[in-house]
């Protein structure tokens, strides 16, 4: 599918374009799960070779950062999935050619949709924190369209904001699996296996969460530089600010690392709780049987002894045989339970 933006003067209008009827005044062309076809087409109306789906997914800086046929190519990896409770990360990939953004993408992240109805809303507040007389723009601010590198600056800002997001998501939900560890630890019914089960999955998600995070801010990290080494090279393209953002973006990833790291150690953390208070559980099971084994062992060891059919027995005559041999055998069993409660074993 095609989707394109156009500036009429005023806004920027949104179509779903054919690859028969692809509007020339497109600033941003999106190609979302392209066909054979619509790539042809972008191929031939930009004059560039898109990168294949394979091609997006390789993993060196090479395959995803490089300048080709005056088209300045950057893949990263994208989080998207999240609100549909199955996160995964997919490449994303950004094309500078010929006055316009391209973008290819096999997913729907989030930040597109984020990004595509601020600049559908308000075009002049595009990108975020551009302010057009501070950096000179009057033109824009009358009515000039947003360049292409305006436009993918603020669309990499948006993703970095969604990234943000997700950690603030991972983190709050992390402390509400703290909360019900911790609460579940103070109860005085044995938590059950089920619980733990549902813990363990909860930690389980989050981790795996924070683990594509941070993969796909590794993959912005590597873009940035290469972005602004294209802004330097495009001068007069409405970016007089650009290096300044690019900055901040960085500034940004780099603590959002840092965040990373921390919810990386809590999650162990939580993990290892989780896992330590299972082994209590198993323990205090196994001290039941334990107890119950050493409480019954002295009468098992009565009943043994008047279980025997030897002919010459003291007791075995006895009118009060019976009820000397039950009493004895209550006896020895309530005397290692005393003796365990006073030592606080039970």
């Amino acid at each position: 599918m095609i989707e394109t933006y156009s500036f009429d003067g005023s806004k920027v209008v949104h179509t779903t374009a054919t690859p028969e009827n692809l509007p020339d005044a497109a600033i941003w062309i999106d190609l979302q799960a392209p066909t054979a076809q619509e790539i042809a087409a972008i191929e031939a109306r930009c004059a560039i070779a898109l990168p294949t789906r394979e091609e997006m997914s390789e993993i060196e800086v090479s395959s995803r950062l490089y300048s080709e046929d005056g088209a300045d190519v950057m893949t990263a990896s994208v989080v998207h999935g999240v609100q549909n409770g199955a996160p995964a990360f997919a490449p994303v990939t950004f094309i500078l050619a010929r006055g316009k953004l391209i973008t290819i993408r096999y997913s729907e992240p989030k930040s597109f949709r984020i990004f595509v109805a601020k600049l559908c809303r308000d075009p002049a507040a595009l990108p975020p924190h551009y302010n057009p007389a501070e950096a000179g723009e009057i033109e824009r601010a009358a009515g000039k369209a947003p360049t292409s590198e305006q436009l993918l600056v603020g669309l990499l800002e948006t993703v970095i904001d969604r990234v943000a997001d997700l950690l603030e998501l991972i983190s709050a939900d992390l402390d509400r699996i703290g909360e019900d560890i911790f609460s579940s630890s103070a109860k005085k019914k044995p938590t059950g296996t089920a619980d733990f089960k549902k813990l363990l999955q909860r930690i389980g998600a989050a981790g795996d969460l924070t683990s594509r995070v941070r993969e796909s801010l590794a993959t912005l990290d590597r873009l940035l530089p290469f972005l602004q080494l294209v802004l330097d090279r495009k001068k007069g393209n409405g970016m007089k600010d650009g290096k300044a953002r690019v900055k901040v973006m960085a500034r940004d990833i780099h603590s959002l690392n840092d965040f990373v790291s921390f919810l990386s150690n809590k999650t162990t953390f939580l993990l290892d709780t989780t896992v330590g208070m299972i082994s209590i559980e198993q323990n205090a099971i196994i001290k039941i049987f334990s107890v119950a084994a050493v409480a019954f062992l002295p009468p098992t060891l009565v009943a043994s002894v008047y279980g025997m059919n030897f002919q010459h027995m003291p007791e075995l005559g006895w009118e009060y045989g019976y009820p000397y041999a039950i009493c004895l055998m209550v006896f020895s069993a309530v005397l290692p339970m005393l003796y365990f409660r006073y030592k606080n074993w039970l």
